[in-house]
């Protein structure tokens, strides 16, 4: 879990039960709430807005208007699929959840243990969507300890000084692997070498501008090299085109 980061949605019209959920997420630095909601119209709307959503936690009865499940129904039905974690007062069938997407079922009333069991679910099951839709790759980092990240968490990695930094989305990390090893590690993943001190993603490049490369939502940038700027935007612009289609 040390590398993930969840953006999650709790969706419960209680506001006891409401309490009690942030209160139990309260030991997981790594999840940030993105808002906590009490219908499912509100639900629906909430889900489309947050183009970052990882997860849901997800009341069946929600007092006025649709349930939680009608609501995820037809969130799954446009195209938004999130996994969910269900809290409920009543149990439900197993196999007509887990058609829909739902990670896990927690009954009311429920323990911080449940609950922990619980999120270490959804953990697992993010984790592993994130290593399949990355091929089956990761990116190691080696310094005190060996990390391995997903390529769509780093930005780029950087030689400043002698000393080789990740730059993921949420923070940096120094590692003692030489920028070249990753390079050659890299290279059928979108990463190039756009500066002799710049190993860059491509894929979260936002706009190239007077040889400075910018980053969605990121104040961090990355340099290119005169020599390699009309090859690299070549690259960009396909890349960005490919997406696209």
């Amino acid at each position: 879990m040390n590398n993930l980061e969840v953006y999650l949605l709790i969706v419960e019209d209680d506001p006891i039960q409401q309490e009690l959920l942030l209160d139990y997420l309260k030991p997981y630095p790594f999840i940030h709430i993105l808002d906590v909601i009490k219908t499912g119209d509100e639900f629906i709307e909430k889900a489309t807005l947050y183009s970052n959503l990882s997860a849901v936690l997800l009341d069946v009865h929600l007092g006025e208007g649709k349930g939680g499940l009608e609501a995820y129904s037809i969130l799954q039905f446009r195209g938004k699929k999130v996994p969910a974690i269900l809290v409920t007062g009543k149990a439900m069938e197993a196999s007509y959840t887990y058609d829909l997407g739902i990670v896990d079922i927690v009954e009311k009333p429920f323990t911080q243990y449940r609950f922990k069991q619980s999120i270490k679910k959804l953990c697992d099951y993010l984790s592993y969507q994130t290593f399949v839709q990355n091929g089956g790759f990761y990116v190691p980092v080696y310094n005190d300890n060996i990390e391995q990240l997903a390529p769509c968490d780093i930005l780029f990695i950087e030689s400043l000084n002698r000393i080789i930094q990740v730059h993921t989305i949420n923070r940096v990390i120094e590692t003692k692997i030489p920028l070249k090893a990753y390079e050659k590690y890299l290279q059928n993943h979108h990463f190039y070498l756009t500066h002799r001190s710049f190993l860059v993603n491509l894929r979260k490049v936002q706009k190239i501008q007077d040889n400075i490369i910018y980053f969605l939502n990121e104040e961090r940038t990355a340099l290119i090299s005169e020599e390699k700027a009309q090859e690299i935007m070549y690259y960009w612009k396909n890349l960005l085109k490919m997406n696209s289609e």
